[in-house]
């Protein structure tokens, strides 16, 4: 697992995952991750039930490269999520799964500005702030990737 934006040589498709205290936000990219897309949102209840449904969406939509943020502080140092996003990030490559961890600082108000600008209420679509934060920071980490 590594912080950045190295490139996966592997095929298919990539899945972006904010973690959140309640829900976790996911989005995922085309099969030739040109295109990052929100998908849905899970509920958090435990670190391992996470990971199993991150396993059984990798799986199904054939994703070999997840993408956690890590929730760093506006200074850019480690912030109080970093360490269980770094646990969640170890767990799920431990089952073969390529994951690298990406700086997240402001996807969550870069999602509810997306959200604002379409005039939706943030309260209203608290799910839809966190799965459009997932593709925001699915796509930044593709978008640097692909600097040469």
């Amino acid at each position: 697992m590594s912080v950045g934006s190295e490139a996966s040589a592997q095929p298919g498709r990539a899945l972006g995952v904010d973690l959140g205290a309640r829900r976790v936000g996911l989005a995922l990219t085309d099969p030739g991750r040109m295109i990052s897309s929100p998908h849905a949102t899970l509920p958090m209840s435990s670190e391992s039930g996470l990971v199993r449904s991150l396993q059984d969406i990798c799986a199904e939509r054939a994703v070999s490269l997840v993408v956690i943020g890590l929730p760093l502080s506006a200074d850019g140092s480690e912030g109080p999520g970093c360490e269980r996003a770094r646990r969640i990030a170890a767990a799920l490559e431990s089952t073969g799964v390529t994951v690298r961890l990406h700086d997240e600082r402001w996807s969550s108000r870069d999602a509810e500005e997306i959200l604002r600008e379409s005039g939706k209420n943030r309260r209203t679509s608290k799910e839809k702030v966190d799965a459009i934060a997932a593709s925001l920071i699915l796509s930044e980490y593709l978008r640097e990737a692909s600097r040469p």
